[in-house]
């Protein structure tokens, strides 16, 4: 995709998400922001994962109630199994997840055991997801409608819908050898979240800005203050860290498709969750602060934002999930010496040595 394309097709989504629709879903899969990620020929815009990261952080900035991280990725992934005329598919993917059983059935299969907490379960029309790791993943797609699906509705802090999906004996519509495993799906959903995150982040630093300069006491604006000129100053590094983690995990994705290093063992993939999951947290808090008693009232758009990231932190993993990842990934192949070549990838034997003697 060419440049001036990308930054058409960003400044469509902008436009969309400003005018605030009655529908906004209906728009945005109208315009097919949803199937962003296929192909032009399959009505898709062909973006790569740090385009379509874009895309969800402008979602996150504008507090948008819509399943696009979800669709994005359930289209996508509906296309690799060969499912044809799915018009809101999302998928399943946890960090905690009960196994869920795929075998044979005669020469079909059946699928049994529990999704919990699917992003709008009850009210897809197919949901995706990987069962099994290495050569033995499956991609299974169900449709939404197959016998054998009990609905158990449930919501996040946003208010957002997250279901629990009881499966029993219920023949999937597909499947397919999958292109990678569920922790991999995982990371990819993670990732999703922190994009996400970051936009909704740098609408709080907004706010907490505009709010800062309007709002008096004292005969001043609060923002003249340095205890609040402090706090704002580390919201806004917040936001910069956050944004970088992000599209660093969502440019991981991107080298990983293309044949480079695995996402399973990509330390930008895992530490996206991570940065952007820890920034959610101060820059709630900060935002918070700045406004006080009238950010947490309804009528207020502040909560709109907190409440999404406070959701989207402890979705797909948290902070405390990621980081055993990390660890576990660093440690890998002995904590010596390739930690080390980790931590400083570009210092080896022959710099080091120099290093020491000029020092002496």
């Amino acid at each position: 995709m060419s440049e001036d394309t990308r930054d058409m097709l960003h400044e469509a989504a902008l436009r969309i998400f400003a005018d605030k629709p009655a529908d906004l879903w209906g728009v945005l899969q109208a315009s097919g922001f949803d199937k962003a990620l296929l192909s032009e020929s399959k009505g898709g815009a062909g973006v790569n994962w740090a385009d379509a990261g874009g895309l969800l952080s402008l979602a996150g900035e504008h507090a948008a109630a819509v399943p696009l991280a979800e669709a994005m990725v359930g289209h996508w992934l509906a296309d690799c199994a060969g499912v044809r005329g799915a018009t809101l598919p999302t998928i399943a993917s946890s960090a905690h997840v009960e196994p869920v059983r795929l075998s044979r059935a005669g020469d079909g299969w059946r699928v049994d055991g529990t999704l919990r907490r699917v992003p709008l379960g009850g009210a897809c029309t197919h949901v995706a997801f990987i069962v099994g790791a290495g050569t033995a993943a499956h991609l299974v797609v169900l449709a939404r409608d197959a016998a054998g699906i009990a609905v158990t509705p449930g919501r996040n802090l946003a208010g957002d819908p997250r279901d629990t999906l009881a499966l029993d004996g219920v023949v999937p519509q597909a499947v397919a050898p999958a292109p990678f495993d569920a922790r991999d799906l995982l990371c990819l959903s993670a990732i999703q979240r922190s994009a996400l995150m970051a936009g909704a982040i740098d609408r709080c630093l907004a706010l907490a800005v505009e709010y800062a300069n309007l709002r008096v006491q004292f005969g001043r604006p609060i923002g003249k203050f340095q205890a609040v000129q402090q706090n704002i100053a580390l919201l806004a590094t917040q936001a910069a860290a956050a944004r970088a983690a992000a599209e660093a995990g969502s440019e991981a994705v991107d080298d990983w498709l293309a044949g480079g290093e695995p996402l399973s063992q990509s330390i930008a993939a895992a530490s996206a969750k991570i940065r952007t999951g820890d920034a959610a947290g101060q820059a709630s808090a900060i935002a918070h602060q700045v406004f006080g008693a009238i950010g947490f009232t309804e009528e207020h758009e502040l909560h709109r934002f907190t409440k999404r990231l406070w959701s989207w932190r402890d979705e797909c993993g948290n902070e405390a999930f990621w980081s055993r990842e990390l660890g576990n990934l660093m440690l890998a192949g002995g904590a010596g010496q390739s930690l080390w070549r980790t931590v400083a990838p570009a210092v080896n034997s022959t710099t080091a040595s120099a290093a020491v003697g000029a020092a002496s």
